[in-house]
């Protein structure tokens, strides 16, 4: 494979075809386990589901578009050499592709993030008591329109980067620039702005956990639960690189400018699936409520003579009297196990409202 001049490695369509598919099924997975423990444990389907849901719909046509240019041979392949007096006026057909790929990629991943932030937002409203708690009601109300805001106007910015001539955005270098605004800098601007509301959105809890009156271990726990989307920040860093890289010198000072496009949507998809799948993790802990091996698990302690977890019947009978003893407690719907140190009371199941 021809060295890549980015931050980063240039992946073949081998890797993306793999990371494609792998994440895409796994998002998959997730999403409908989320959905399996809702109606499992007679919860309602919310915002935060329908949004999470909205997001697989577009991370699977991110996919879905990746592995359309990869059977190809343009997404993933190195491009093909022009003629130097072509270069400026032509394109191969793969490279064509490629672009007109790189376009759709983009205009899917700002709807899924956008989806996926909300669905974030939301979440945290579901689980906190944002009835009592007037600081956190208001900064998340303000994000949930921040990010929604952010997701519509940088949408239309991109779909109209070229105005109403769409097919500029995978023309020619020549009919780009006659058509297209600086595609570069909006990208700029996009990346670091979704980089920040990423920060502000993941680490919104933080707050409220660390003012909880539990040891230092279950806060930990219970932050690193919200921040295990912290691996997505990590794509989105390496893909604000790339872009600020592409941004300084241009795509006509690319030696490959196919696997210099593919190596961006790779970075793109990635950082979009893992957030999806981060959204979703914090179910995770309902799931092996629903399992047949927690009762085994439990037999084995008894067999064992290890005490046995408390069960849920007598965790509930007990709630009232332990929440009296907390200091600060939080409603949340068999969310997060934060230990035997503080109760969270449950909302009604039939409680339906955002």
């Amino acid at each position: 494979m021809p060295s890549s001049e980015l931050p980063v490695a240039f992946v073949n369509a081998r890797e993306i075809v793999a990371a494609t598919i792998t994440l895409s099924i796994s998002g998959i997975i997730v999403v409908l386990l989320r959905f399996w423990v809702r109606v499992s444990h007679k919860m309602c389907i919310r915002a935060d589901d329908w949004l999470i849901l909205a997001a697989l719909v577009f991370v699977v046509a991110m996919a879905a578009v990746s592995l359309y240019g990869a059977s190809k041979k343009a997404v993933g392949y190195p491009s093909v050499e022009l003629p130097p007096e072509e270069q400026m006026t032509s394109l191969s057909p793969e490279q064509r592709l490629v672009e007109l790929t790189y376009w759709l990629s983009w205009m899917l991943m700002l709807p899924a993030t956008g989806c996926v932030k909300l669905s974030t937002l939301y979440l945290y409203r579901r689980i906190f008591p944002v009835d009592t708690m007037p600081t956190f009601d208001v900064v998340s109300k303000l994000l949930v329109v921040l990010c929604a805001l952010w997701t519509v106007a940088f949408f239309f910015s991109n779909v109209f980067g070229c105005g109403i001539h769409f097919q500029c955005a995978w023309a020619s270098f020549a009919e780009v620039s006659t058509c297209c605004t600086n595609k570069f800098l909006n990208r700029d601007v996009l990346l670091i702005s979704d980089l920040i509301t990423d920060v502000m959105v993941w680490s919104l809890p933080i707050p409220v956990v660390c003012g909880l009156n539990i040891s230092i271990r279950r806060k930990l726990g219970a932050v690193a639960i919200f921040m295990l989307a912290a691996c997505s920040l990590a794509a989105a860093v390496v893909r604000l690189l790339i872009q600020l890289r592409l941004h300084k010198r241009g795509l006509m000072a690319w030696k490959n400018v196919n696997l210099t496009l593919s190596t961006t949507l790779y970075w793109l998809f990635i950082e979009a699936d893992i957030a999806l799948i981060a959204c979703c993790l914090p179910m995770v802990p309902l799931l092996f409520d629903l399992i047949p091996i927690s009762r085994g698990l439990s037999s084995l302690r008894s067999k064992l003579g290890m005490p046995s977890a408390p069960s849920q019947t007598e965790t509930q009978g007990s709630e009232d009297e332990l929440c009296k003893r907390s200091s600060l407690s939080i409603h949340i719907e068999h969310a997060f196990d934060l230990g035997s140190e503080i109760v969270l009371p449950i909302r009604s199941r039939d409680d339906c409202f955002v």
